[in-house]
Order: structure tokens, then C-alpha cells, then sequence
């Protein structure tokens, strides 16, 4: 998935020579954290909710407290690169730039939603946890063995605490057809967790 998907396109900007408390009404009216600073149409910085409030006395206007060149993303990079940017550089947005102009900006939250989707556990999906008796059982084998019998496969994963323990997410029309297939394919099920029933 790509970060022109799921990054804001209306995005809420303000000059550097704009006064702090007017980036602070910015954000309360727009329910945002940071704000890209924006001259002659040219991003030259970021401002977020903490650098104002970590604002010395003697900081007035936007230019006093911005992140100047700020860390920006392109609307074709990866979201899981995006996030890996987030959390090295340990911040909540990067404005979106294409061709040196800015065209969008995603947060951390637009990230997580991205992830959400892609994890399926907003969808009805089943969680089994399997145990491969055999090393020669891998993650692929798995995966193969569920989408022969018509699983759609979300995720498979190692539990870091269990060896040879692994941890699926998928769709299925017929769960018991999937369990007995990977349960020939010599895995050990552990358990399957249902998707929650619905509310009429």
C-alpha cells in the first residue's frame, strides 16, 4: 500500500512570519497536531502542537519554534517505509512531496489505520495458532497450505516466545475445511479464534 492512499490530501498550512497563537487557533479549529510551514509555495518547515507549547517567552511567530527542512515522504513510498520514519525519527507526520511541491501530508494515525486495514482485523477473519511438530514447517508452508483450501492469508507470523509456534490471521468460507487440511500437512492447531458476531 502506498502513501498517496491513505495520506490527506486537504492539507492545513501556515506562514513562518504568522504569530504562535495563530498556529495554535490553526490546530484547536482543525483538530490537527502539526501544521507544514509554507513560503511562496515552498515547504520550509514544519510546526506541531508540542513545539508550541514548548515555545520559549521570547518565541512570537512561527519561524521562532518550526522544524526547518523537515523529513518528507514522496506519495509512492511504502507505508510500512513511512512508518519506519516515523518511529526512527520519532515524530507524528511527514508532509507528502511530488516534484517539490507539497501535495499531501500523513500521520502516524493515518499510518495505523493503513496497517489495520492490512492486518484484515477489521474484517470478519479467523486467528489460528499452530504448532509445527517438524522444523522443515515454515511460515510458507503454511501460507500454502491455507490458500490451497481457499483461506485468503493476512498475516503469518513466528511467536517470538514459543518455538516453532505460528500465528495466522485469514478468511475463510469453511475454517473446519482449512484446519484439516493444515492439520495434514503435519501442523499441530492450537487454537482458532472465531471473528465476533456481528450486532443485529
Amino acid at each position: 500500500m502506498l502513501v498517496r492512499y491513505r495520506m490527506s490530501s486537504k492539507v492545513v498550512t501556515i506562514e513562518p512570519q504568522r504569530s504562535i497563537g495563530d498556529a495554535r487557533r490553526l490546530l484547536v479549529r482543525h483538530r490537527i497536531r502539526q501544521l507544514p510551514v509554507m513560503r511562496d509555495d515552498r515547504l520550509v518547515g514544519i510546526v506541531t502542537d508540542r513545539d508550541l507549547r514548548a515555545a520559549p517567552p521570547r518565541a512570537k511567530i512561527v519561524s521562532d519554534v518550526m522544524t526547518s527542512k523537515p523529513f518528507v515522504t514522496t506519495p509512492d513510498t511504502a507505508v510500512d517505509e513511512a512508518a519506519r520514519l516515523l518511529r526512527v525519527h520519532k515524530i507524528n507526520a511527514l508532509p507528502v512531496v511530488e516534484k517539490g511541491t507539497l501535495i499531501g501530508i500523513v500521520t502516524a494515525t493515518d499510518v495505523l489505520g493503513a496497517f489495520i486495514d492490512l492486518s484484515g482485523v477489521a474484517e470478519p477473519t479467523y486467528r489460528i495458532i499452530v504448532r509445527a511438530a517438524d522444523p522443515t514447517l515454515t511460515p510458507a508452508t503454511l501460507r500454502q497450505v491455507i490458500e490451497r483450501t481457499r483461506g485468503e492469508v493476512k498475516w503469518v507470523h513466528h511467536d517470538p516466545t514459543r518455538k516453532r509456534v505460528l500465528h495466522a490471521r485469514l478468511k475463510a468460507q469453511h475454517i473446519d475445511d482449512v484446519v484439516t487440511a493444515i492439520e495434514g500437512a503435519g501442523f499441530d492447531v492450537t487454537a482458532v479464534v472465531a471473528p465476533p458476531r456481528r450486532r443485529l
